[in-house]
């Protein structure tokens, strides 16, 4: 009872797409904040392997869902309620694989998976987590979209139109309910240093790319109260990608 009356203390995060290539840093960034976080993946057994290697994994508990399922993306929300009492943030790491192909030779069941992977999934995140945000009378939502949201390169015109909708949406939904409470920012980043991207890049644009603890830095202030003065904003993490 004990342990649980702590956890309802916390500040209470849902972290979408938990086993993302970004996970790991990030679960163990908010939870070196203090966070108690619901981590959603559709491979709860990879979660659950991690989850011994962080300290303060305890304040995770995992839920297995598939994003583009509003009901189950509305079960997430709840089991967070259930056993936390709150939501205070959400955010999600989950996205449809990357998609780099000139226009002319793309085909519209290439933009449907985009759609469907990228701005669905976090339509449904964001449409189940504001009800109860706005109940409790606050509530940061951070998007995240990449680079390509805001200036697409060569090959990226679908990839880049269904990032670029989720900044749009994310302005939406700062606007529609900044009397109310509620913080929405979307987080655009450009290169991140994961393990994949070091197999791809070359030593100067691997300098030039954020790291990853600089990504969940990121994520977490905008999660955090202290973003409250930033809403409805596209902020950009660029790093040393300075055109």
């Amino acid at each position: 009872m004990d342990k649980q009356r702590k956890l309802t203390e916390k500040r209470t995060a849902i972290v979408a797409g938990a086993t993302a290539r970004t996970g790991e840093v990030v679960l163990r960034t908010f939870l070196g904040a203090g966070y108690a976080i619901t981590a959603t993946t559709r491979r709860p057994e990879r979660l659950h392997a991690l989850l011994p290697q962080l300290p303060g994994s305890d304040a995770v508990q995992v839920v297995q869902a598939e994003l583009i399922d509003p009901a189950q993306v509305e079960r997430v929300v709840q089991t967070t309620l259930d056993r936390f009492g709150r939501v205070d943030a959400v955010t999600t790491l989950a996205q449809a694989g990357f998609l780099q192909k000139p226009f002319a030779e793309t085909q519209l069941d290439d933009l449907r998976r985009l759609i469907d992977g990228n701005l669905y999934t976090t339509y449904n995140l964001c449409r189940a987590v504001l009800p109860p945000m706005l109940q409790q009378g606050a509530g940061h939502i951070v998007t995240v979209a990449g680079g390509s949201a805001l200036d697409p390169g060569y090959g990226r015109s679908l990839f880049g139109a269904s990032k670029a909708a989720i900044v749009t949406m994310t302005k939406g939904i700062a606007r529609d309910y900044k009397a109310q409470g509620i913080v929405a920012n979307c987080l655009v980043a450009g290169t991140i240093a994961t393990d994949e991207a070091r197999r791809y890049l070359d030593e100067e644009a691997l300098r030039a790319a954020a790291t990853m603890e600089e990504f969940a830095s990121a994520l977490l202030y905008l999660c955090s109260a202290e973003s409250s003065g930033i809403n409805g904003t596209a902020v950009e993490l660029n790093a040393r990608e300075v055109n």
